[in-house]
């Protein structure tokens, strides 16, 4: 039968977008499927793909034993749309009827046709994107049934097209594959034999209870259905309610419990009667190995089968975004009572799904760089009130009194798992925290709420996550507007020097409880107090080292105790007149002289020192 004037197929006639071609869409449709020739019925499906989004056509492709032919339009829509110069137009010739030949396309559009069809003919029955950069969004459409691809269609787009047009484009392609699978059975084909199945891994039992055989009328209502199921599904996605929303629509419409699980088997989301336990292998550790391996057969035959595949007693499709594997989507149907329709309407739930998980994925991995990038703009004091605003975007409350710290782990393999411990730790604490790195540091920002622990918690809290205490922290002064952190962060890190420097560099040490000890964090002043500690202590510390002694601290003690022989004596459990004889000792390898008061201080300063730093000898 001659079919109907197709309105697409020029390269300069757009269709309306889908609200304004509803009634249109569905006429295309039965002229699809009630076309008895396969160049209709691939320009049928062509015109319906353009009504749907910004699509317009550039060729069509019938597959015959493994070999693609390129179908040009019929010569009704040939009239009526296709314009001279476009690739449509560009196909092969045909004699008009009073005989006369065609004109001979262009040599560049002829080059560029043949590039086509070899790029058409290496493809592998499935869809595949054939833009290259710079140019147009260009998108083989692979028209599938079962395990077999019947054609494709070829189409373009100023701009990539939306999550709703794509599946959609995905929908059509579904329902042409069925019309051209009628149309190779009415001609005697032989059906091709589908992969097997991997163990405890099956194709939907049924699911030939509709043949491609059936009749165009039926067809047109499932794909009535079919849209009607997918505008509900988009509706629940546009609503904000997710996953859930989605699962509970796909429930109602089936009337079969439904879920979604990550691409290792674990539960994420459920509707329906009989929620059960995530998968949990012995003692509740991970699955066991046995059970992994089925997992994995079973993601490799759904990605590599279209459609449902059974799996025990659910039925399993993949959600997939540009061949990422996102997850699954299953129906629970231990009785085996699922119908095709079921399935496509699984199918459809996946492709709405797709786009949703894939956001949330970039977004996980988004997140973190913003907080990064946030974090060294505000220490590196580089930051504008625009913070203010990015900072609220990532859930963080800018305008409070904040307080610097940075951690070092040297038993942490990658520094994002101490980062990634530092925010579990903060969340069970908590604590509203923004997480960054600099060098070989985690630098954290947290709100000051007037706590007097300098760290001690958070120190423990991480120590708890990572499940070992060889870190360090350091903890800055507190600061009430942003534009102080960089001061509190330079603090921080003197903080975490003077601790790593210690005789215990485990551990946590806040800037504010350092004292004296301030001057010696990082830089010249660290510098200067190892040559302060050198200069008064120097030949006791190289003696000590050579001797075996204990000179220095016998000093420390002496100092301490306000020079006090008893004192010394009970601390270092020792005779009065050891004590006595050490410190004469102390005397004639220094030159210097106790009694001086001077002397003392200086002594008693470098000794305070280097009890808390390790310094060199």
């Amino acid at each position: 039968m001659d079919a109907a004037p197709l309105p697409t197929a020029g390269p300069d006639h757009h269709i309306p977008q889908l609200e304004a071609a509803q009634h249109a869409l569905l006429r295309l449709v039965t002229v699809m499927l009630d076309g008895d020739d396969e160049r209709e019925v691939l320009w049928g499906a062509m015109a319906a793909i353009a009504a749907t989004g910004p699509f317009t056509a550039e060729a069509a492709y019938a597959v015959h034993d493994g070999l693609a032919r390129r179908c040009p339009p019929s010569r009704v829509a040939a009239s009526t749309a296709v314009k001279q110069g476009s690739a449509a137009a560009s196909e092969p010739a045909e004699a008009d009827p009073t005989g006369e030949p065609a004109a001979e396309a262009p040599a560049a559009e002829e080059v560029a046709a043949d590039r086509l069809d070899r790029r058409i003919s290496a493809l592998d029955g499935y869809s595949r994107h054939l833009h290259e950069p710079g140019g147009l969004w260009v998108q083989a459409i692979a028209l599938r049934y079962r395990d077999h691809c019947f054609g494709y269609l070829v189409v373009r787009s100023p701009t990539a097209p939306s999550a709703e047009e794509t599946a959609l484009t995905d929908l059509l392609a579904q329902q042409t594959g069925i019309a051209l699978a009628r149309l190779t059975g009415s001609r005697g084909e032989p059906a091709r034999a589908g992969p097997e199945s991997s163990p405890g891994i099956g194709d939907l039992p049924g699911t030939g209870s509709r043949s491609p055989t059936a009749g165009p009328g039926a067809s047109v209502s499932a794909l009535t259905s079919r849209l009607a199921l997918h505008d509900a599904l988009s509706r629940a996605a546009a609503s904000g309610r997710g996953e859930a929303g989605i699962l509970q629509i796909l429930h109602d419409n089936t009337g079969f419990a439904a879920r979604t699980e990550d691409r290792f088997g674990n539960p994420r989301a459920w509707a329906g009667p009989g929620r059960n336990e995530p998968r949990r292998g012995p003692g509740g550790g991970p699955p066991p190995g046995p059970e992994n391996r089925r997992q994995d057969a079973l993601m490799h035959s759904a990605r590599r089968r279209p459609g449902a595949v059974r799996d025990r007693d659910r039925l399993v499709v993949p959600i997939q975004m540009a061949g990422d594997l996102l997850g699954v989507i299953a129906l629970v149907d231990p009785n085996r009572r699922a119908t095709e329709t079921d399935s496509s309407a699984l199918e459809q739930a996946a492709l709405v799904l797709a786009p949703l998980l894939s956001h949330e994925r970039k977004l996980a991995e988004l997140e973190p760089h913003l907080r990064r990038d946030l974090v060294n703009r505000l220490i590196a004091g580089e930051a504008t009130n625009d913070v203010f605003t990015q900072a609220a975007a990532l859930g963080h409350d800018l305008h409070r009194p904040h307080k610097a710290a940075v951690l070092e782990w040297p038993g942490t393999t990658e520094r994002a798992a101490l980062g990634d411990a530092v925010a579990r730790a903060a969340r069970r604490l908590h604590r509203d925290v923004l997480v960054g790195s600099r060098g070989a540091t985690t630098v954290v920002l947290e709100a000051d709420e007037d706590r007097r622990d300098p760290g001690g918690e958070l120190y423990r809290a991480v120590s708890d996550e990572l499940g070992t205490r060889a870190g360090s922290m350091g903890v800055g002064g507190r600061c009430d507007v942003f534009t102080e952190l960089p001061h509190s962060y330079d603090e921080a890190v003197r903080a975490l020097t003077v601790r790593r420097r210690s005789q215990d560099p485990n551990g946590s040490t806040s800037f504010e409880d350092l004292g004296l000890c301030r001057m010696m964090g990082s830089g010249e002043g660290a510098r200067e107090a190892d040559r302060f500690v050198r200069e008064w202590l120097g030949l006791l510390l190289d003696y000590d080292s050579h001797h075996h002694t204990e000179l220095v601290t016998t000093l420390a003690h002496y100092l301490e105790s306000g020079c006090s022989y008893d004192t010394t004596s009970e601390t270092l459990l020792i005779h009065r007149s050891t004590v006595r004889y050490r410190l004469q000792r102390i005397r004639e390898i220094t030159g210097h002289d106790l009694g001086a008061v001077e002397t003392r201080l200086n002594l008693h300063i470098a000794t305070r020192i280097r009890n808390v730093l390790d310094a060199p000898r």
